[in-house]
Order: structure tokens, then C-alpha cells, then sequence
């Protein structure tokens, strides 16, 4: 439970996925789990296009450029 907010929504993503796809088309909540995954991957897709490289790119003491993961 203390993953990173980014984490919780990647892993929810999944669970989603999988929950979508062991869900029979003619159930209720069928609708439901493909609008959640569509806005959880929607989100997600939008997170990856603002990380700009540039703004993670760190200068190493030694004057090397290292990206840094987020």
C-alpha cells in the first residue's frame, strides 16, 4: 500500500484489465470496467506525454548527464 501514487495507478490499470477481461460482455458492471480502464490508460498515456527527458536529465559531479527515473 505504500507504492507511489504513479504505482497504484499503473498496478490498477492492470487489475483492471484483467478484471475487464475475465468479466463477461453481457455482465452489468461490463461498461463500467471499460470506461475505468479507458480513464486509467488515458491518464496514464497523458502522464508519459508531459515527462519531458530533458527535465529528468541530471548532471553527475563529474559533468556526466544521467536520466533519473520516475
Amino acid at each position: 500500500l505504500l507504492y507511489k501514487p504513479i504505482d497504484r495507478v499503473t498496478r490498477s490499470t492492470l487489475v483492471l484489465h484483467d478484471l475487464l477481461k475475465h468479466t463477461p460482455s453481457d455482465h452489468p458492471d461490463y461498461p463500467l470496467l471499460q470506461d475505468a480502464l479507458r480513464i486509467s490508460q488515458n491518464f496514464l498515456s497523458s502522464i508519459n506525454e508531459d515527462i519531458d527527458p530533458r527535465r529528468t536529465a541530471v548532471t553527475t559531479p563529474k559533468g556526466e548527464v544521467s536520466q533519473q527515473g520516475g
